[in-house]
């Protein structure tokens, strides 16, 4: 209608939001701000595993950084933009369990404690251990089921052709239960109804390596409930010996994968802190992105989310 360019329009929001950036950063300056907790993740901004990272105070919830990429040298701009001087009051850092992030933290705050994210800890069990056994077990069913289906064509006798026929329909039966039971096995005891507790019940006695795994599921679920840091590091150093021993290969690569970050997560008991903060977040990135059908200019984008990240009740210029 006003013949103005997109461009243009863009450059006034960008000058806009600079501007109550700029602001907000100054008040922090003045009253001598200092983040005590963080939390870093990344979020996908393109299709083909593209990448930007976040950090986000995660008392005040203001995202200090974004950046593109989620490598070493990606992230590594974090510490060079921001100043090792704002971090000198830092108490802990929430991260999932990606090297980068970790190694760069302990090179730059190497007092600093890193607290791994028990959400994505237990997310990652659930798919790579819980979902791989109880797969693998629904699997053994069906082959099972299969070859007793092609038993009953091999013998005429009447009598073992009805045997077999009924016990290919248990093991199908089966197969179909366990390929069913995904959530059951996931969810929290007291979040089952009594049917869904006896079916549970009927599963775990059933299947020996998926009754290990989800005894292994529930003492890590206590784990992460410990305040004392010496006895967490001790149930967590027991609880990955158990899953090296345990003889499941899902379970062993699962434990043989975090053994050297037992440190990290008993670090929870002292700092009970996540980046369930910043996952949040990640959804308003993601409705940004859908409301602009994307953007190609980074730093904007950038800007934008940081923008969005403004507490409520700082009083910033609006958008005209």
């Amino acid at each position: 209608m006003l013949s103005v360019h997109w461009s243009t329009i863009q450059k006034i929001q960008k000058h806009i939001m600079d501007k109550a950036l700029a602001a907000f950063e100054t008040c922090l300056k003045k009253s001598n701000y200092r983040p005590r907790y963080l939390a870093v993740d990344e979020f996908a901004i393109h299709k083909g595993h593209r990448y930007a990272t976040c950090v986000m105070d995660l008392e005040t919830k203001f995202i200090l950084w974004a950046g593109l990429g989620r490598s070493m040298a990606d992230f590594e701009h974090f510490f060079k933009s921001i100043g090792l001087s704002l971090l000198s009051r830092l108490k802990a850092v929430a991260m999932d369990m990606n090297a980068s992030f970790n190694r760069l933290f302990q090179k730059y705050c190497p007092k600093v404690p890193i607290v791994y994210d028990r959400y994505h800890m237990q997310a990652q069990f659930g798919r790579d251990v819980m979902g791989a056994v109880r797969l693998e077990e629904a699997q053994k069913h069906r082959q099972e089921a299969e070859a007793l289906k092609e038993y009953t064509k091999e013998t005429n006798n009447p009598e073992l052709q009805k045997m077999a026929r009924e016990k290919s329909h248990e093991e199908k039966k089966l197969y179909t239960e366990l390929k069913k039971s995904r959530w059951i096995l996931l969810k929290k005891d007291d979040h089952l109804n009594e049917r869904q507790k006896t079916h549970l019940l009927d599963i775990l006695s059933e299947h020996r390596d998926l009754a290990i795994c989800y005894a292994m599921k529930q003492e890590m679920t206590r784990l992460f409930t410990l305040t004392d840091y010496e006895e967490a590091l001790a149930g967590w150093t027991k609880w990955i010996q158990a899953g090296l021993e345990s003889g499941i290969p899902a379970l062993v690569k699962f434990a043989r994968q975090k053994q050297k970050r037992i440190k990290g997560l008993a670090a929870h008991a002292l700092y009970p802190i996540n980046t369930g903060k910043l996952e949040g977040f990640n959804n308003k990135i993601e409705v940004l992105k859908r409301i602009g059908y994307g953007y190609r200019n980074m730093d904007y984008f950038f800007t934008l989310i940081r923008f969005h990240s403004l507490p409520k009740n700082y009083s910033s210029p609006k958008f005209p």
